[in-house]
């Protein structure tokens, strides 16, 4: 399972842009042939998930910040140190995509409905690529998050003094 968990991790790095891609237009054109309806019945959700999203993470960069020069950070960035710049993008990127999904929420409730259904069918693409990117990138950030806590479990062993 570890091994599958890191296999995915290293896709999401390197081609996250294309998978939100993937499933946004997918999204799209669920939406466009109505397979999935009642977007808009479904923003306030969106905003309280995406809200939590961004809480959340928003406490792991602050914790990430304090910990910075304590012993367990020193040795996580000898042990891998391409952690930390990793794991402040992955927040970083949260964030601002958690903050544009809740701005493109509040545009859709206030808009009215879109004339033409492909309209509609594009202004979901572009939402949806926020969302996902925001969803699947928070699985990503928890694993990180938790990476930093079993490693630290990982402390070496020393000779007893005497």
């Amino acid at each position: 399972m570890e091994k599958l968990l890191d296999t995915l991790e290293g896709v999401w790095e390197k081609h996250s842009n294309l998978i939100s891609i993937f499933f946004s237009l997918l999204t799209a054109f669920l939406y466009f042939f109505t397979i999935i309806d009642g977007i808009r019945e479904t923003v306030s959700n969106i905003i309280t998930f995406s809200s939590i999203v961004i809480g959340v993470n928003g406490v792991f960069l602050t914790l990430l910040i304090t910990l910075q020069e304590s012993p367990a950070f020193s040795r996580l960035k000898h042990l891998m140190p391409s952690f930390q710049t990793r794991l402040y993008i992955s927040l970083r990127n949260l964030i601002h995509h958690g903050l544009i999904v809740v701005t493109l929420s509040i545009i859709i409730s206030l808009l009215p409905p879109s004339p033409g259904r492909i309209y509609s069918a594009i202004g979901v693409a572009m939402w949806s690529y926020f969302f996902w990117s925001m969803t699947i990138g928070s699985f990503h950030s928890v694993k990180l998050v938790t990476d930093i806590i079993v490693k630290n479990f990982d402390i070496p062993t020393r000779k007893i003094q005497k």
